[in-house]
């Protein structure tokens, strides 16, 4: 009872090893932070993929040109902005896989056996020094204590925001921001655009030289096609933004605020002892 007494904390830290081993060997946590990873990879994919799409529709629509007398009104004029706009989310989505492609490294990295075997032995010398000790030892023991320590924190750390993707996505974003729907929208709004262009152009085809003639004239065809375009496209602009904000908290925010951790983490424990 006395031992138990006066080495309480070396028991602690003892039973907080096994722990630490038992969790790491068993990948338990691992198995579903990867899957959790592995799905939001593809699902970055699949979105921009429909973002690449509505650029294509977009662009062939902006080489459809309406030719009034005196006037050519170029389609691309309206949906310019809307554009614009896809190709910096684009460049988002770039960004955003490149996050999640590093998270999958980094889990590679800590999930390794060799990483684990590491981490076995650190800590199992760690246990040792707490018991035993030798001459002019502290220094040397301190930083390896140190190094312990953050060894165990990035083992269980990036696991850890995985997670802290699924929790914050599913309780607190999706409700306002579902990736799923709003791809679905931008979608529909590739497939309204796809349908007035290849309209316009079967249209233009099939029309008789009389009705091109009429149509050259009509300026009520001309603003009818315009607004065909503004109302395929009006909605994406919103979807598109609503999308840049959740991958830019998911895959950018997220990941800068654990480095931010990290780095005080890392520092707060070699500042331990100064």
């Amino acid at each position: 009872m006395n031992f138990l007494v006066k080495y309480w904390d070396k028991i602690l830290i003892l039973f907080f090893s096994i722990v630490v081993v038992v969790l790491a060997f068993s990948f338990a946590i691992d198995i579903k932070a990867k899957e959790i990873i592995d799905d939001s990879l593809a699902q970055a994919i699949v979105v921009f993929g429909s973002a690449k799409a509505l650029n294509a529709v977009i662009s062939l629509a902006q080489g459809t040109e309406l030719d009034l007398p005196f006037l050519t009104v170029a389609i691309g004029e309206v949906l310019d902005p809307i554009n614009d706009l896809i190709e910096q989310f684009s460049l988002i989505m770039l960004a955003s896989m490149t996050s999640l492609g590093i998270q999958k490294i980094l889990m590679a990295f800590v999930t390794n056996k060799i990483f684990n075997i590491v981490l076995v032995f650190c800590l199992t010398v760690v246990n040792i020094w707490l018991f035993l000790r030798f001459k002019k030892d502290e220094r040397v023991r301190s930083l390896f204590f140190k190094v312990t320590v953050i060894l165990v924190f990035l083992r269980f750390a990036i696991p850890f925001i995985g997670f802290v993707n699924e929790v914050t996505y599913h309780y607190f974003v999706k409700p306002e921001y579902n990736i799923e729907k709003l791809n679905e929208n931008i979608v529909k709004a590739k497939d309204e655009v796809s349908k007035v262009t290849n309209e316009t152009i079967m249209q233009k085809q099939q029309s008789s030289f009389f009705d091109k003639v009429v149509e050259k004239f009509d300026s009520d065809y001309y603003s009818k096609k315009v607004d065909e375009y503004r109302d395929a496209a009006e909605d994406s602009s919103q979807y598109i933004v609503d999308l840049i904000t959740v991958f830019v908290f998911q895959t950018i925010l997220l990941p800068i605020i654990f480095l931010l951790v990290l780095y005080y983490f890392i520092k707060g424990i070699f500042n331990i002892g100064r």
